[in-house]
């Protein structure tokens, strides 16, 4: 069944993703981009999906692409990644989320021999694809797809098929050698996880007075390690991002409720009302009030997503 609908991630950044929680560990879902973003986040499930209508931006800690109608992508499994329009008008995404272990149970000769070279592989952590995968892994994806929203008979083992026929391809064009491997994904995975203990931070305390120095001691990591992590991985400043952060909060505390504008600001950590409105309205091109209206926002900062 197709899903539609916010992307939802948990106190920590980690995207819920309920429907793939079931007897199959696959499901499709429908992302429209128009009057939201899809924020840095991460899950278990590996990501696949396609651009159907407009140009998002798409970003992980390796990658930063503008991707266009047709254009496809693919997310590693527990890999930051976040995703927003980069031009007015309809913008929809059909993703793809699916556990790992779909292609075959741990311990057997399809994860030892297909599934864990793309898990372990620093090169799949998230990537456009490009040219010569294009077509082949754009009509696999596409397939599993709407095999997932028909839901025929026995439209698991064609999603299954498909799925298992893209980590196969991906593989075998993006192969790492085991030395390579090992220490590329130990360097990654510990540079994910410094980011993810920050992001985590914020994300609890986001309403409440903070420093740089309280972000990087919640990593255990100094000021200025603090300040190369956010850079490298998000382009922005721990600063920069908090604000932003509590920025988007309050966007959706506008959109989804009728709480009065001021008292969503002190909660999201403003106190003062003129530098919120003034926030507000360089990100989201419009006050507070137009947006709870109904204004058409477009994101066009830089470093900012």
């Amino acid at each position: 069944m197709i899903e539609f609908g916010d992307t939802i991630t948990d106190e920590r950044g980690r995207e819920d993703l309920g429907h793939v929680a079931g007897g199959f560990p696959a499901g499709c879902y429908f992302d429209d981009l128009s009057h939201k973003t899809i924020p840095w986040h991460w899950h278990g499930e590996m990501e696949a999906g396609i651009v159907a209508e407009g140009r998002i931006r798409f970003r992980t800690p390796g990658q930063d692409l503008s991707l266009s109608k047709g254009d496809g992508f693919f997310v590693n499994s527990e890999v930051l990644h976040e995703m927003h329009r980069e031009e007015e008008g309809p913008c929809e995404v059909h993703i793809l989320a699916f556990q790992p272990e779909l292609a075959g149970a741990k311990g057997s000769i399809f994860w030892d021999k297909y599934i864990f070279p793309v898990l372990g592989n620093p090169q799949l952590e998230g990537m456009g694809l490009d040219r010569d995968l294009r077509k082949p892994a754009r009509d696999l994806i596409e397939d599993a797809w709407l095999a997932c929203v028909k839901e025929e008979e026995g439209f698991e083992i064609r999603v299954r098929e498909d799925l298992t026929r893209l980590l196969l391809l991906l593989g075998g064009k993006y192969p790492a050698s085991a030395g390579k491997e090992k220490g590329g994904r130990e360097r990654s995975r510990r540079y994910n996880e410094r980011m993810k203990q920050m992001l985590t931070f914020i994300r609890e305390h986001y309403g409440e007075p903070l420093t740089a120095e309280q972000i990087a001691a919640s990593a255990s990591v100094s000021p200025s390690e603090c300040l190369r992590c956010f850079r490298s991985v998000l382009g922005t400043t721990p600063i920069s991002y908090l604000r932003d952060y509590r920025l988007q909060t309050a966007a959706k505390l506008l959109a989804g409720t009728s709480r009065k504008i001021s008292d969503i600001a002190d909660q999201c950590g403003f106190s003062e009302m003129s530098y919120f409105a003034k926030s507000f309205r360089e990100m989201y091109h419009c006050t507070p009030s137009a947006y709870r209206n109904g204004a058409d926002p477009v994101r066009t900062g830089e470093g900012k997503y």
